[in-house]
């Protein structure tokens, strides 16, 4: 689906992302220039001290070229999930976004043309078979290695292929460096779910040959070609959902760790590692499996079908005993979490597999309980600001309703946020922002400098 008013650009042009970048580097300059210069010294906002006791929470001081987020949401180039989810183009077949559409708007902020996303996914097709190097090093590490864990020393292993760090080598201009860091991005959108592939298949397929690539499919199709999944095409749509939702929602924490050592001139490769890093905290991405672990113990306890009464009591043990009940609130948005509705739809459309009754059964106590616990946290839990389901509530428990093993989701769903990292990471380089380099204060100091103000 595409609208044409929100792509008049003649459809026989086909850029390459490359080409799309450059059209638009000269604006995006000269507004950085104007307002880095101009504007210097104009407030933007009133740092408070709860702002610096609350981590930054809040402050409006992170420069993100691909997204901007407040307490509605989050919106790209100025359009909200739900307009993209109407605007941007499928892949032949089916009916979700389209990853690959996804990130072209990220990078460029216009919808590609039928012939630009077919140009874009063949290129990226074409850089899907890792190096020998990085192959065995995976093949190589321990079964009982969490995936997670596997994937950061995979990253780590492809830093040695880096063209990023090759053109700073080799002496290439500041103002040119961004093209090779947009080289390594476009091998890191097909070389991370290649790993993640291999990652699965070496720990719950025993090793198994892997299925040669299509070079006419996007980039899940072709990743579930390796995870030994190529006609379920519930699946394969289940994961262009999930990656074009998940590329990009502001600077969160793994995302900011990525500018932080990005801001360094740290290589693609660690900087993604430093990413998925952050994203195993259980206060981040982290929430996804604890959230899975969560609803999986309470369909255990309770069935698919408790009573208003049965949930309430069993959050209430929860509370009682100093826990989290995952799922619900979000340290931003203060209402339901927009990345829920085209989850939910899914579910709705699609059936869960008949292998996996206990997913079917989880999947409709969380549709039953995400109507009965926000009002229990609000009764019970008053000063939470945001009582709503967010997305944590749903991701896993998808994932792992249509066969995926708790301990790889995280990496599964690292794919897509490294994808939509990269891309702020090449504007980044591209803009020329500079390395992060707050001051640091101490609790003395904070209250000094409040009494002399008082």
């Amino acid at each position: 689906m595409m609208n044409s008013t929100e792509n008049t650009r003649n459809t026989a042009e086909v850029q390459t992302l490359c080409n799309a970048i450059e059209a638009r580097l000269p604006s995006r300059l000269k507004l950085f220039v104007k307002l880095s210069k101009e504007y210097a010294n104009a407030p933007v906002h009133t740092m408070t001290v709860g702002n610096v006791m609350g981590s930054m929470r809040g402050l409006p001081c992170m420069l993100w070229e691909i997204s901007g987020t407040d307490k509605a949401g989050i919106t790209y180039h100025g359009k909200s999930l739900r307009e993209l989810q109407t605007l941007l183009p499928r892949w032949r077949g089916s009916e979700q976004v389209s990853p690959e559409a996804m990130l072209w708007y990220l990078y460029t902020a216009t919808m590609p043309t039928r012939a630009e996303l077919e140009h874009f996914t063949a290129d990226l097709a074409a850089r899907a078979e890792l190096p020998a190097d990085v192959e065995e090093f995976c093949d190589g590490l321990s079964r009982d290695i969490p995936c997670a864990l596997q994937m950061i020393m995979c990253l780590a292993r492809c830093s040695p292929h880096s063209k990023f760090n090759g053109a700073l080598l080799s002496g290439v201009p500041k103002t040119q460096i961004w093209r090779h860091a947009l080289e390594d991005a476009l091998d890191g959108i097909v070389w991370v779910p290649m790993i993640t592939s291999r990652i699965y298949n070496n720990k719950y397929r025993g090793g198994a040959s892997l299925a040669p690539l299509d070079p006419s499919a996007d980039i899940a199709q072709n990743f579930a070609i390796r995870m030994g999944r190529a006609e379920d095409t519930d699946f394969i749509e289940l994961i262009r959902l999930y990656w074009a939702l998940h590329m990009d929602h502001g600077a969160n924490a793994s995302a900011h760790s990525m500018r932080l050592s990005g801001s360094a001139w740290t290589d693609p490769w660690l900087t993604m590692s430093s990413g998925l890093i952050s994203g195993t905290g259980i206060l981040h991405a982290g929430a996804i499996t604890q959230s899975l672990r969560y609803n999986k113990a309470m369909t255990a306890a309770l069935g698919a079908d408790p009573t208003p009464e049965a949930v309430e009591a069993y959050i209430c043990r929860s509370l009682e005993g100093g826990q989290v009940v995952p799922g619900y609130g979000h340290a931003l948005l203060r209402g339901v979490d927009p990345r829920l509705e085209p989850i939910v739809r899914f579910i709705q459309t699609h059936d869960v597999p008949a292998a996996s009754p206990d997913g079917g059964a989880m999947l409709r106590l969380i549709a039953r309980t995400s109507t009965i616990v926000p009002d229990v946290l609000r009764r019970h839990v008053p000063k939470m600001k945001n009582h709503a389901p967010n997305v944590d509530s749903l991701s896993g428990c998808v994932m792992h309703a249509h066969g995926l093993d708790i301990d790889i989701i995280l990496v599964v769903m690292a794919c897509s946020r490294g994808m939509g990292g990269m891309a702020q990471y090449v504007w980044d380089r591209a803009l020329g922002v500079p390395i992060e380099r707050p001051l640091s204060i101490t609790m003395e100091q904070i209250l000094d400098s409040t009494k002399a103000k008082l």
